[in-house]
């Protein structure tokens, strides 16, 4: 039988182990990258899109996630734990994606010369007149939780995940958001309007503490 006949013959998981088992695997490389490209490449994609990211990146990391793959042939058949074993190694590939865009992110952030991202509270306060006092930290801590709690308490805790992850990244990984999606009972598409309607109160009453 032709080689080539043979790697399309293949089940995922036996195409998966060949690719990572043999160093002649040009063929089954090429089959591997047919079966889940298009996949892979829809959620990076779908991740540019939830992080507003140039989608140009989003398919170039499609492309590293195969790379990696071929590169480090690290995968074990028993890492695989869903019934169905595309939908176990699309959820391994995954897995590789999020490491590869948090690897970009802190590329990123090197090149910015160690530009560490504000929080909300920072950006937002930079925008604040503020008074004469001798006691200015203080009246920002003040300020600040004066503020928060004009938040309701889902508000509050998807703020308060976002600010701590903001010191080191960009935008919250996939898992965090499933993580806090879980913990307060709601879709993790939701996660991303709860953020954006809290910060929505935090500016307007930055408004309100100008015009005061």
């Amino acid at each position: 039988m032709e080689p080539l006949k043979q790697s399309q013959l293949l089940n995922d998981i036996e195409l998966l182990t060949a690719l990572c088992s043999s160093q002649e695997d040009d063929l089954f490389y090429a089959e591997f990258v047919k079966r889940f490209l298009p996949e892979i490449e829809t959620e990076c994609i779908k991740i540019c899109k939830q992080r507003k990211l140039d989608l140009h990146t989003g398919k170039q990391i499609a492309h590293d996630v195969f790379e990696k793959l071929r590169k480090y042939k690290s995968f074990q058949t028993d890492s695989i734990n869903a019934t169905s074993s595309h939908k176990g190694i699309l959820v391994y590939l995954y897995r590789i994606a999020r490491n590869l865009f948090n690897d970009w992110h802190n590329q990123k952030k090197k090149n910015n010369n160690g530009y560490v991202n504000k929080t909300y509270f920072e950006d937002l306060f930079s925008q604040v007149v503020m008074p004469e006092t001798k006691d200015l930290l203080q009246w920002k801590r003040d300020t600040s939780l004066a503020i928060f709690k004009k938040l309701n308490p889902k508000e509050q805790r998807v703020i308060l995940t976002d600010i701590d992850h903001k010191k080191r990244h960009l935008y919250l990984p996939d898992e965090i958001n499933e993580d806090l999606a879980q913990c307060l009972g709601v879709k993790k598409d939701s996660i991303r309007k709860i953020r954006e309607r809290a910060i929505t109160k935090i500016k307007i009453a930055i408004d309100e503490i100008n015009k005061q």
